[in-house]
C-alpha cells in the first residue's frame, strides 16, 4: 500500500514489517475513507492531501510506538553482563535504562537502554547505539543525517534549512545542529577528495596514463577555472577579510546536450573548489581531470581569464592544453581600455572596442598591438589594464579565428555560471562571513551537489 511505501523505514525483516502495517493500516485506511467522504459532503474534495496528511501523521505515530517498543524491548534482551568490545573482558552495567533521543526522518524516537563500563581500558558504550549506526555523537540516523546535510548546503543559510525541514517534514532541527552535521560531512568529503587527488598528483603516471595518439577517444575535454571572494571571520596582514575561493570545471565535449531553444546542456561534469592557495587546488583540479578522461582523449582546452596562476598551474599539470583565454574577460579589458581612451565619448568609445575585438576574432593580432600606445612605465588608474602588455602576455591565447574552426569555446560561460550557482549563491549572502574550514566543507559539498555526485556524500556518511 502507498502508506506502507510512504513511512516504513529503518527495519531489515519484512516480516515485522507486514506485521507492524497490518496492525495499523485497516484502521488509519478506514479514517482517511470517511475524511474524504466528508470533504465530498462539503464540496471540498480538493482538499484530498489534508486528509492524506492526517493519515501520514497517525500511521507515523503508530509506527513510531512500535518502533520504540520494538527497539527497546531489544535493548532490554541485551541488556546483560557484556563483554567489553575491546579487551573482551567482563564489564558492569554502571546506568540502568539511559534514555536516548534518536533523531529519525520520522521524527524523533525515545530508547531506553543499559549503559556499561570497562574498569580495564575505562571506556564506556551501550549494546544497542552501535547496532543503530547513529551519525557520530549527533544521535541522529544516518538517513536523517543525508537529509540535513542536503539541506544544509542546498539552503541560503543554515537557519533557512531549519525553516525547510520543519515545513517540509514537520521535524525541528536547530541551525546549530544542522550546521555542525553539514560540516563534519563535509570535512569528511573534502578530506576524501584531497587524499584520492594527492595520490593522482603524486603518481600522474597511474591516474592519467597516456595513450598512443590512435587510441585516444576522439573528443575535447574542457578545463575551465575561476575564482570568487569570499568574506571570512579572519582578517589577513593586509586588513583584508577576503579570501578567493577557486573553482574548477571539468567536462567533455560529447556530454553536452542541446536543446530545442539552442540552449547547450552539459550531462556529465565535475567541479572542484578550494579555499586557499593554487598548491592544493591544482590537485584537485589534475584528479578531476584524470578521471574525467585526461590523458585518453584527443584534444585538451584549458579556458581561464588573465590571472598568472592559471597558466602556471596549466603549464604545470596540463602542459599538451591549447590554452583559450576567455574572450568575455579579453572583451571586458577592451571595454575598460577603451573607457580610458575615450572617457567623454560614448560612441567613439563603444565603436574602438567594437573594432579592435572584431580585428582580434580575425586573427589580426599584429594589426592591433601595432596600433596601441606604448604605455609601459606609466601610472594608469585602478582597474585600467595595460591592454598592449596584456594581448601580448596572451598571444598564443587568442587565435579565436582558429579556435572556431576547431570547434573550441571560446568563452568561460560554463565556469562564470557554475561560480554564481556553486558558490555564490549558497556563501556570498548579505552579512554572511565565514571560517576558512567550514567555508572550505560547505564549498566540497556544493560542488558534489552540482556536479550530480551526491552518492558520493551519502557515502561518506556511511549509506
Amino acid at each position: 500500500m502507498m502508506l506502507s511505501k510512504l513511512c516504513l523505514g529503518g527495519f531489515d525483516n519484512m516480516n515485522t514489517k507486514e506485521k507492524l502495517v497490518k496492525q495499523i493500516e485497516k484502521q488509519i485506511l478506514d479514517e482517511l475513507e470517511e475524511e474524504m467522504k466528508e470533504l465530498n459532503r462539503q464540496g471540498k474534495l480538493h482538499k484530498f492531501e489534508t486528509a492524506m496528511d492526517h493519515a501520514v501523521e497517525k500511521f507515523n505515530k503508530a509506527l513510531k510506538e512500535k518502533t520504540e517498543a520494538i527497539l527497546n524491548e531489544d535493548s532490554k534482551e541485551s541488556g546483560k553482563k557484556k563483554p567489553c568490545p575491546q579487551c573482551g573482558r567482563p564489564t558492569r552495567i554502571v546506568n540502568y535504562d539511559s534514555t536516548i533521543e534518536v533523531l529519525t526522518k520520522h521524527g524523533k524516537i525515545f530508547i531506553v537502554r543499559d549503559y556499561y563500563f570497562c574498569r580495564y581500558c575505562h571506556e564506556g558504550f551501550t549494546a544497542l547505539d552501535d547496532k543503530l549506526e547513529l551519525f557520530s555523537d549527533h544521535k541522529a540516523t544516518l538517513e536523517m543525517a543525508d537529509m540535513i546535510t542536503y539541506a544544509g548546503q542546498v539552503a541560503m543559510s543554515f537557519e533557512k534549512s531549519s525553516e525547510l525541514i520543519k515545513k517540509f517534514t514537520g521535524i525541528e532541527v536547530s541551525d546549530s545542529l544542522i550546521r555542525s552535521i553539514t560540516e563534519e560531512t563535509g570535512e569528511k568529503v573534502f578530506r576524501q577528495d584531497i587524499e584520492r587527488a594527492k595520490e593522482s598528483y603524486e603518481k600522474p603516471e597511474i591516474a592519467a596514463p597516456s595513450l598512443l595518439e590512435k587510441d585516444k577517444k576522439k573528443g575535447v575535454l574542457y578545463i575551465m577555472m575561476d575564482g570568487s571572494a569570499i568574506n571570512t571571520i579572519q582578517v589577513d596582514n593586509l586588513g583584508s577579510s577576503w579570501r578567493e575561493m577557486k573553482l574548477g570545471l571539468v567536462f567533455a565535449d560529447y556530454n553536452r546536450v542541446k536543446r530545442k531553444d539552442g540552449k547547450i546542456i552539459i550531462t556529465e561534469k565535475e567541479y572542484v573548489a578550494f579555499f586557499g592557495e593554487v598548491g592544493e587546488f591544482k590537485k584537485l583540479l589534475f584528479d578531476a581531470a584524470a578521471r574525467a578522461g585526461y590523458g585518453k582523449i584527443k584534444e585538451v582546452v584549458v579556458i581561464g581569464d588573465g590571472a598568472h596562476w592559471i597558466w602556471n598551474m596549466c603549464e604545470e599539470i596540463f602542459p599538451d592544453a591549447v590554452q583559450i583565454l576567455d574572450y568575455y574577460h579579453l572583451s571586458e579589458n577592451v571595454h575598460k581600455f577603451a573607457r580610458y581612451l575615450y572617457p567623454d565619448n560614448d560612441i567613439e568609445m563603444k565603436r574602438w572596442s567594437k573594432d579592435t575585438l572584431g580585428k582580434l576574432e580575425e586573427g589580426r593580432f599584429n594589426e592591433v598591438v601595432t596600433g596601441l600606445q606604448d604605455l609601459e612605465g606609466k601610472k594608469l588608474p585602478p582597474q585600467i589594464p595595460n591592454l598592449k602588455v596584456y594581448l601580448e602576455n596572451n598571444r598564443h591565447r587568442i587565435n579565436y579565428r582558429q579556435y572556431k574552426i576547431k570547434g573550441y569555446y571560446i568563452g568561460s560561460g560554463a565556469i562564470e555560471s557554475g561560480n554564481k550557482m556553486v558558490i555564490q549563491q549558497r556563501m556570498k549572502q548579505s552579512g554572511m562571513r565565514w571560517s576558512v574550514p567550514g567555508g572550505q566543507q560547505v564549498a566540497a559539498l556544493r560542488a558534489k551537489y552540482a556536479s550530480e555526485q551526491w552518492n558520493k556524500v551519502q557515502s561518506v556518511i556511511g549509506l
